[in-house]
């Protein structure tokens, strides 16, 4: 065997090995998605979303704790990363459960029972309720998912 036959079988190797990986790394990948209305206006992590109609894509690696939601309007895109409180529960539909505050709300959580997943948006330290406020109405929005 001469030099570049045995370069070359190097090269199909090394080739070979970033394909399985690369395989792999999208076999532990994991695409959701749908559609929701938005009857009002809605905080969802540092995005704000005008009443309207929305689709979504969720992305997640399975083995790590980071979830990106991809959000389309008519006029609006948003990607909200999260390190999310997970709960692998599928009780209930699939819905977007969000906190309402007169004519506006904030996403609390992303339920999608279809994969049995629901990701949790705790409120931050400047939005917690006040002893004298009026308890908050929550709501649930459902969500249309997309056929697999």
């Amino acid at each position: 065997m001469n030099k570049n036959q045995s370069s070359r079988m190097v090269k199909v190797a090394v080739l070979a090995l970033l394909t399985a990986c690369m395989g792999a790394s999208l076999a532990n990948a994991q695409t959701v998605s749908g559609k929701f209305n938005l009857p009002f206006e809605v905080r969802w992590g540092q995005a704000v979303l005008p009443a309207g109609n929305y689709s979504f894509t969720l992305n997640s690696a399975t083995d790590g704790p980071t979830y990106t939601v991809f959000v389309r309007g008519e006029n609006h895109t948003a990607a909200i990363i999260t390190s999310p409180i997970l709960d692998r529960s599928s009780a209930g539909k699939s819905a977007l459960i969000v906190e309402r505050h007169g004519e506006r709300g904030t996403v609390r959580a992303l339920r999608l029972a279809d994969i049995g997943l629901v990701i949790s948006y705790p409120a931050a330290k400047a939005e917690r309720p006040v002893l004298a406020q009026a308890p908050a109405l929550v709501q649930q929005l459902p969500i249309l998912m997309a056929s697999r």
